[in-house]
């Protein structure tokens, strides 16, 4: 696949400034299959500035130390990075919402409580459970099942 340029590798540091120029430099189609944001930090901001792609299905890592009925998303930062604790990312809540005001639908999260996943709202149909909800489909933290202690807590604002 690489060899017949269908696969491209580029290596950059991703925020919401660069990421459509990124894609527009690969040459990725306008409707992609699937999104995968796992950036450890401003995956909300990523996702957020993404406008021109409309991938079919996007997986996004979400913050599951709150609960689903909490809005919580970090202040945006371009250049930070996770510091190995819970101030991170975004809770499923506000993922819930911004996916809808671009048009998704919350259709699951894995049993770790760390990806969900979104449809779009044109290929939904009957094929998801509904309610399309953060209080639907929350999975809770369950780190303990990768790491030993999971993720040590700090609520320090940036």
């Amino acid at each position: 696949m690489i060899s017949d340029g269908r696969l491209q590798i580029q290596n950059a540091f991703i925020n919401a400034e660069n990421i459509q120029s990124l894609f527009d430099k690969a040459n990725t189609p306008i409707e992609p299959d699937l999104l995968s944001i796992d950036i450890d930090y401003n995956d909300y901001y990523v996702w957020d500035a993404i406008t021109k792609y409309k991938p079919r299905v996007v997986i996004i890592e979400y913050n599951s130390i709150f609960r689903p009925d909490t809005h919580f998303v970090v202040k945006y930062n371009p250049n930070r990075m996770w510091d190995k604790t819970s101030h991170y990312g975004a809770s499923l809540l506000a993922l819930e919402q911004l996916g809808r005001q671009k048009g998704y639908c919350l259709v699951g999260c894995v049993f770790s409580g760390s990806n969900a996943f979104f449809v779009r709202e044109d290929l939904v149909g009957e094929q998801f459970e509904s309610p399309f909800t953060a209080e639907n489909h929350y999975e809770p933290n369950r780190d303990f099942l990768f790491y030993k202690a999971g993720h040590p807590r700090n609520h320090v604002p940036d």
